[in-house]
């Protein structure tokens, strides 16, 4: 995977082409109700969970895309 331009929007558009989902949450863990919706929507698929807290945009190039 190689990548141009801004690279935290370009791995995040990348990860989402492969199927990567958003799903709000906190350090606390994924919200419940986006968790629920996505599992209504897609019971059964496995995956693993990647917590990008804000200060990740924070590069003063990059906008929070969310």
């Amino acid at each position: 995977m190689e990548l141009e331009g801004h690279p935290t929007h370009d791995i995040v558009t990348e990860l989402e082409r492969r199927g990567a989902l958003w799903i709000r949450g906190s350090s606390s863990g994924p919200d419940p109700d986006d968790v629920g919706a996505l599992a209504r929507a897609a019971p059964g698929l496995t995956g693993s969970w990647l917590f990008l807290p804000e200060v990740v945009w924070a590069t003063g190039m990059d906008d929070y895309p969310g």
